[in-house]
């Protein structure tokens, strides 16, 4: 496991938002393990793919593509392009993460939740320490959260929990203060606006991914600026 920093540097109110976080995450795990029951999963599979895939977005995808008849590696493609989104997570949190040994435990924890909670930190010591206790946090109740639900599948039914709203006005409250930023804001509303247009045209899974398509123009416009900048 990875070694905690010694000294906290959150607040008591982060760690009330990593329980919340954490809660709404359980509740999340159940829904998975719930409906990874009823496509036919026994609860090992289950549980190995909470633990080693650790993205409950790619992890929907492959139990749903299974679970309409799609074969086995196509279900996996699915989810690896649900993860790309990783990549530019990885590359936001690669500047708190200390450069050792380390960030190679520390890549299996990136993930939506990790990232916008350690970013609404102050400082990059209490980006780094709130990014581990959020990952080993979700690391640990994702998978008894996802046999919680396997289990209990037969008298807990995933549409209830009302999970689906709960999970994403969450990251929103996250991610408030960087949506006042000039450019992150706006980025970020294309993206919205992407994705909203493209999810009934794409595959399960992907129309949230395709949001990254707002960061072509952004980041062109940034490398321009950059450019002129330096030429001043």
């Amino acid at each position: 496991m990875v070694p905690t920093p010694a000294g906290s540097e959150l607040p008591a109110s982060a760690y009330r938002t990593i329980a919340v976080i954490t809660l709404t995450i359980f509740a999340v795990a159940v829904s998975y393990g719930a409906i990874s029951g009823a496509a036919g999963f026994p609860v090992w599979q289950t549980v190995m793919l909470a633990v080693f895939a650790l993205g409950g977005a790619a992890e929907l995808t492959f139990v749903g593509v299974v679970a309409a008849g799609g074969a086995p590696m196509l279900a996996v493609l699915a989810g690896l392009l649900v993860n790309t989104r990783n990549l530019p997570f990885g590359l936001t949190v690669g500047a708190w993460i200390p450069q050792d040994g380390r960030s190679l435990l520390a890549a299996h924890l990136v993930n939506d939740e990790t990232v916008a909670f350690s970013r609404a930190q102050s400082t990059e010591r209490a980006r780094w320490h709130g990014f581990l206790i959020m990952g080993v946090a979700i690391f640990i109740c994702w998978p008894i959260g996802a046999a919680t639900g396997q289990l209990l599948g037969r008298i807990v039914d995933a549409d209830t929990l009302g999970v689906d709203a709960a999970f994403p006005v969450i990251l929103l409250a996250l991610i408030t203060s960087d949506l006042k930023h000039r450019i992150t804001g706006p980025a970020a509303l294309l993206g919205m606006a992407i994705a909203f247009a493209l999810t009934p045209l794409l595959p399960l899974g992907l129309g949230p991914v395709s949001g990254l398509l707002a960061l072509v123009p952004f980041g062109i416009w940034a490398a321009l600026r950059s450019r002129g900048g330096g030429r001043q």
